[in-house]
């Protein structure tokens, strides 16, 4: 500590037990009169505030502007979560982790697999979510053709994925129409032509894809039958001309006179 400072403390000390004043103790130590003046004013103030006490009026006072405060500002009990709570919302939070990592797994299951069934239950929530159901559709009849190629020699579960494929390809059936058509069939031409190379065959795909009958006459059915309606650019057989509709009289003309 400083000189000054060892002045300060003593005189403090003095004035607060009543053995000086804080005129003295700069008479005393007038090197340090500037600087003790200012300190010893405000310290002296301080010992009066200590003494002051609040009247009964001004306590009535402040205790209603605070209830009146406390009436408009109410406050708000903070919520204490009890343990059976913690564990709930601990619980809750551990199943949904499970739930994702669960789904997330079951995605690459094949027929056959414990998580199969679950991979199509996550299907249908997905599908029952997004606002374009032929693009999930798209997807799902990829998978089945690719779990069919994958289990391929194990009847049951061969037969299990073509029976989901089968489903799917009847939805896509009801939801073809002219916007998503060309699409459709793109992606079934290419299945046919995965299924095919795999030496798996598909009856409704086959038919599904199968071109339509042309208005053509096919080869063999006989030979065609003339047209006796003449059109632009066309000349007629002989025999067409000559012939005569049945049920129209002929008129008969006299004979000429030499």
């Amino acid at each position: 500590m400083s000189d000054f400072e060892i002045v300060l403390d003593e005189c403090l000390s003095q004035i607060a037990g009543g053995a000086s004043t804080a005129d003295e103790c700069l008479a005393r130590h007038p090197e340090h009169a500037a600087q003790l003046g200012p300190l010893l004013q405000t310290a002296a103030r301080f010992d009066i505030a200590r003494h002051v006490q609040p009247s009964p009026v001004f306590k009535a006072r402040a205790r209603g502007q605070l209830t009146n405060y406390m009436k408009v500002h109410p406050r708000h009990r903070a919520w204490i979560a009890s343990p059976f709570r913690r564990a709930a919302a601990s619980l809750a939070v551990l199943v949904i982790a499970l739930l994702i990592t669960g789904t997330a797994f079951a995605q690459g299951a094949l027929p056959g697999q414990p998580l199969y069934t679950w991979k199509l239950s996550s299907e249908n929530v997905w599908r029952a979510v997004v606002p374009n159901p032929v693009a999930v559709d798209l997807a799902l009849a990829d998978r089945r053709v690719a779990e069919m190629t994958a289990v391929e020699g194990n009847a049951a579960n061969e037969s299990q994925a073509q029976k989901g494929y089968l489903e799917v390809l009847a939805r896509l059936k009801s939801e073809s129409d002219a916007q998503n058509r060309a699409l459709i069939l793109q992606t079934l031409q290419s299945h046919q032509k995965k299924l095919s190379g795999a030496g798996i065959s598909i009856p409704d795909l086959n038919r599904l894809l199968s071109p339509s009958g042309s208005n053509s006459a096919a080869p063999g059915s006989g030979p065609a039958k003339p047209e006796t309606t003449p059109g632009p650019g066309r000349i007629l057989p002989p025999q067409a001309l000559t012939a005569v509709p049945k049920g129209i009289p002929t008129l008969q003309m006299p004979p000429l006179v030499p």
